[in-house]
């Protein structure tokens, strides 16, 4: 079968829908991922279905929670979690949950090996690369080679994505069921109204972590500025101490310690203020899902320099609303000194950035999974069970 460009409207019947991640947006290591499935799952809470998603714990997290009408059950760890769920829920699925969403953030739930209703993947990108940079050896190494094989568990079940990339990558892995490309979800930003910083201020979103490469991107403002330019950069986010500390000692090693500021992370209004204010948006990732901080430059009407990679050339339209450039902190300072140099081009991609971003919802989110959850639980056929009860209780 070929790729699904979901849409469509959700359906009245009430589905009783189980998600499995290793993190909830309550966890103090969550991203955009964990963004994402809270606003799509509260959503179908809104809309009449019932939503329980079962997660990892961490220091001080209550066992279970309520989160505006999704229940949230913790057990295990990031390493664990997985074992905790099957521990749970095997044979307690039938006439407690009409489908199960597994969602895939490094190690997966192996829901086809146990699932006995209707199961889903949710996967925003393969790890691949992303096991060189956040785990130690020998784990990175066995990381990236069994990845494809543990994977292949899945090629028969329904798989959910956001980006072109990541549904490419998984037909590489020889996925036979569909494939579905789930619209961006983005809130309504309201922008505040600020000028642009003078001198040419960058900013950077997200986790401090290894494979963002947030070295690269303050090595491209070295670059930049040795090029007679002046400019600064801020970097909005928390990460690992140690990561952080390697950072503080790049800056300072490259003369930039007046010109880079560590601003931790910031209220949402605060940090789409910051956005409004820059210029341009970096990203310098190994791969992402997407980049979710992308589309919210762009609702701030800032447009973005990012690294050639899955996900962020899905998130940036070459010479549309940011640019693409390859993977180098050379190219990505020649892709800075162009918008700075060129203010007609950077006001071009600024206005085409913000257009395209105001299509991006979370409610077309939530009715495209939906969607893809009731065709499985369809396809599936009636007598899933008797009506729902609270597995674990």
């Amino acid at each position: 079968m070929g790729l699904v460009e979901a849409a469509g409207r959700i359906r009245a019947e009430p589905l009783r829908i189980l998600f499995l991640s290793w993190r909830d947006p309550e966890n103090p290591r969550a991203g955009g991922a964990e963004l994402f499935t809270y606003e799509v799952a509260r959503r179908l809470v809104e809309a009449g279905d019932t939503v329980e998603w079962f997660t990892a714990s961490f220091p001080g997290a209550a066992p279970e929670s309520d989160l505006v009408g999704v229940r949230v059950v913790r057990a295990g760890r990031q390493w664990t979690v997985h074992q905790a769920a099957m521990r749970r829920y095997r044979g307690r699925l039938r006439g407690n949950f009409d489908a199960v969403v597994d969602e895939v953030n490094t190690i997966p739930f192996f829901t086809p090996l146990w699932s006995e209703i209707p199961h889903l993947l949710l996967i925003f990108q393969l790890a691949r690369d992303v096991w060189w940079y956040e785990a130690p050896f020998p784990l990175n190494a066995v990381g990236y080679a069994v990845e494809p094989f543990y994977l292949r568990a899945y090629r028969g079940t329904p798989a959910l994505t956001i980006s072109r990339s990541t549904a490419d990558d998984l037909r590489r892995l020889g996925f036979r069921a569909p494939v579905t490309i789930l619209p961006i979800g983005l809130e309504p930003i309201t922008v505040p109204e600020v000028g642009r910083e003078v001198p040419a201020t960058f900013i950077y979103v997200g986790r401090m972590a290894p494979s963002k490469r947030v070295h690269d991107v303050i090595r491209a403002l070295a670059l930049y500025r040795e090029r007679a330019r002046k400019g600064r950069l801020w970097l909005v986010g928390e990460g690992d101490a140690n990561y952080l500390a390697t950072l503080r000692g790049l800056v300072g090693s490259l003369g930039l310690t007046a010109h880079v500021d560590f601003l931790g992370r910031l209220p949402a209004t605060d940090k789409h203020e910051r956005m409004a204010r820059a210029g341009v948006l970096l990203m310098a990732s190994v791969r992402e899902g997407w980049g979710l901080s992308v589309a919210e430059a762009n609702a701030c009407g800032t447009p973005a320099v990012v690294y050639d990679v899955q996900g962020l050339r899905d998130s940036v339209r070459d010479g549309e609303t940011g640019l693409v450039v390859a993977a180098t902190p050379g190219a990505m300072a020649d892709g800075m000194a162009r918008l700075t140099d060129d203010p007609a081009l950077h006001a071009r991609l600024a206005a085409e950035a913000k257009r395209w971003s105001s299509t991006f919802s979370f409610q077309a989110a939530t009715e495209a999974l939906r969607k893809a959850i009731a065709d499985e639980v369809g396809r599936a056929g009636p007598g899933l069970g008797t009506p729902a009860s609270h597995p674990g209780r």
